[in-house]
């Protein structure tokens, strides 16, 4: 007699989309179906595993349980082996095919991303890749909560139960306005900015490695200003506001404001910053997964134009 299931993959499907995007209409338009056939899916999914997945907030989307953590944790378990169990079976196929969902540091994001999408569309075309952005802690999230199989950032800490494979390293340098006395030089040491103010860019575990660097030059500071996004910092300097230390380099020296900030090479022995892709350690990557890295790593192991 053959095998009877109460869960059909429709519903769990429906469930990982509404687990994504914590918003059931959003979830419904990114399926292409009715709100309706969402809503239902989903209680019918609770009924037949008697409890529930979501917390609805009226208005605010959803909340996951943690039943429906764990559940989301095995539906991605479960599609990832049916997608390998499609792509075995395709004994003939040149390339690979469905779809993956990778988080990306957001201070990351614009440097990498445009050339891995890039990339991976010529080189697999039939692979379709989502990007989540976030910080550390909210890509790390991802990854526990299934949301993700990927997450590109760098090596900050160690997370316990997360695989981390090390794909590039990223030296830091410092940040100045065009304007300040010390821009032309092609090297500086830290030491020569210690009365200066300090511009950090303020992100959970960034933070401490930017003052680490300082306090190993000697440097114990309080930053004048403080920002959480990248651009932001780099308009603040080149206002003439203070330093700052990065590790991204754009290709321009323009920024959002329209004045201009320079990178100057630090002398001293720095800590550079690890990149890393990272993934559920219990858990075998997929094809896609493998691919994905191997572009990453491409990339990264590619000279700066600058």
């Amino acid at each position: 007699m053959a095998q009877r299931f109460p869960i059909t993959l429709t519903q769990l499907g429906y469930f990982a989309e509404c687990a994504k995007t914590l918003n059931m209409t959003v979830a419904s338009q990114e399926l292409h179906v009715a709100q309706s056939a969402v809503s239902t899916a989903i209680s019918h999914l609770e009924r037949s595993l008697g409890t529930t997945l979501f917390i609805r907030q009226h208005s605010k989307g959803l909340i996951l349980t943690p039943a429906g953590e764990g559940l989301l944790r095995d539906t991605q378990l479960l599609f990832g082996f049916l997608g390998d169990m499609i792509e075995n079976i395709r004994a003939d196929q040149q390339e690979l095919r469905g779809s993956i969902t990778v988080a990306c540091f957001n201070t990351l994001s614009p440097f990498l991303l445009p050339k891995l999408l890039s990339r991976l569309h010529v080189q697999h075309p039939e692979l379709n890749v989502e990007i989540l952005e976030g910080d550390y802690e909210e890509n790390l999230a991802a990854l526990r909560g299934g949301r993700a199989e990927l997450s590109i950032g760098y090596d900050l800490t160690s997370p316990e139960g997360i695989a981390r494979e090390s794909v590039g390293r990223a030296r830091p340098y410092v940040l100045l306005s065009t304007h300040h006395p010390l821009a032309e030089q092609d090297e500086l040491s830290l030491i020569e900015l210690a009365a200066e103010p300090f511009v950090l860019l303020d992100l959970p575990d960034s933070r401490d490695y930017f003052l680490g660097i300082l306090a190993s030059a000697g440097i114990v500071t309080h930053p004048r200003y403080r920002a959480s996004g990248y651009e932001t910092v780099r308009s603040m300097v080149s206002a003439g506001l203070g330093f700052s230390l990065l590790n991204q380099r754009p290709h321009t020296r323009e920024t959002y404001s329209g004045n201009e900030a320079v990178a100057v090479e630090i002398a001293d022995d720095v800590q550079e910053l690890g990149v890393v892709v990272s993934s559920l350690a219990q858990i075998d990557r997929s094809a896609r997964a493998e691919a994905v890295v191997a572009t990453v790593r491409e990339i990264l192991s590619e000279p700066h134009p600058g």
